[in-house]
């Protein structure tokens, strides 16, 4: 360092003190993400499993015959019908755990100016979210995951009754959000026999496929003749702030926004690429889970289920390993994503 006179710079070694120790960290909260309101979480107790799904067709079976047959005249036997019974179908599910790990040094933890090992935590605990929501949202993209008549790729004019075109050009005259909601509502409510309520499904979509959606003529129409329209534009408490120009609920169906990101380039190169987890212009309507943990052999309508071992619920553990002077940081996570009950569910491609 070359010889310098004293100045303004230079008398002081440089320290966070000045900025208040200012601590810039974008780790994000594990309740914010948006997979535990589309897909109901259930505590499991052993790691492999057994769940049921049963049949629906009998308890709404009523052909031409059966009036009569159900027919009980006074004096006679009670009529004893042998083929009333249900068929049912054995699903299995097989956790499987992941471990995130990192290592702190003991001087680098004791020098920190913030809590380093909070941070690590913190920081491992969201890349633990974030391979669940990509899991979950993997399993309910797949189009095999369905019945053939519950996707719809609206690329291809015609595949939906009235629809023509995709979502981001319609208009209010079209109205083919509206159509293909409204299609969907029925498709599921036939499919299940009327036990899932329309008021009970949701519309998850990523931010990119929101923006686009939200600036067509239909929806722009919509908000103007609301008169609740100037509250959302101003945000208000029933308007959320993060909907990316959507009501909160679009057609009596709930809105939710899947923002999850995910860095899909590997670690030291110059440039990253991050996309969402959730593809631009695909859309899942499914069933919003009736409670926000499901229960080990109760009944469930949710589209979508993730089995989570019970002892390692993105469990965090430290160890100090004294004599190395090092802290082994880990997040344990272990379960299996599984498509409960893909009846109440929709997938949409190309919709922008």
């Amino acid at each position: 360092m070359p010889k310098v006179l004293p100045g303004a710079y230079n008398t002081f070694i440089p320290n966070a003190r000045s900025s208040g120790n200012l601590f810039v960290d974008f780790s994000r909260n594990i309740n914010d993400f948006a997979c535990l309101r589309y897909c109901q979480p259930v505590p499991v107790q052993q790691t492999v499993g057994l769940w049921y799904q049963m049949g629906l067709d009998e308890r709404a079976r009523l052909t031409d015959n059966d009036a009569a047959k159900f027919l009980w005249a006074d004096g006679t036997p009670r009529p004893n019908n042998q083929n009333s019974d249900e068929y049912f179908e054995e699903k299995s599910y097989r956790c499987e755990r992941r471990s995130y790990t990192s290592t702190l040094g003991k001087m680098a933890s004791e020098q920190a100016a913030w809590d380093e090992l909070d941070r690590r935590c913190r920081m491992l605990a969201q890349q633990a979210m974030t391979v669940r929501t990509n899991a979950i949202v993997s399993r309910m993209t797949t189009s095999s995951e369905y019945p053939s008549d519950h996707v719809a790729d609206l690329s291809v004019t015609g595949v939906i009754p009235g629809v023509t075109g995709n979502w981001a050009a319609s208009t209010s005259a079209r109205l083919a959000i509206r159509r293909t909601l409204n299609h969907i509502k029925n498709t599921i409510t036939l499919a299940t026999r009327a036990a899932v309520n329309s008021d009970d499904l949701v519309m998850v979509m990523s931010p990119d496929t929101a923006e686009q959606i939200a600036v067509s003529q239909e929806i722009v129409e919509l908000l103007k003749q609301n008169i609740g329209g100037l509250k959302y534009l101003r945000a208000d408490e029933e308007f959320p702030k993060d909907s990316y120009g959507l009501p909160p609920r679009l057609y009596n169906t709930e809105v939710i926004i899947e923002k999850t990101v995910k860095v899909t380039s590997q670690k030291g190169l110059l440039s990253q690429s991050a996309q969402y987890v959730l593809p631009v212009g695909t859309v899942v309507v499914c069933h919003k889970p009736e409670a926000l943990e499901g229960v080990e052999g109760g009944r469930s309508f949710s589209t979508c289920s993730i089995h989570i071992y019970r002892d390692d619920d993105l469990t965090v553990e430290t160890d100090e390993v004294r004599w190395d002077r090092l802290t082994n940081v880990a997040v344990t996570d272990n379960f299996d994503v599984n498509m409960s009950a893909p009846i109440t569910g929709f997938l949409l491609q190309n919709v922008c």
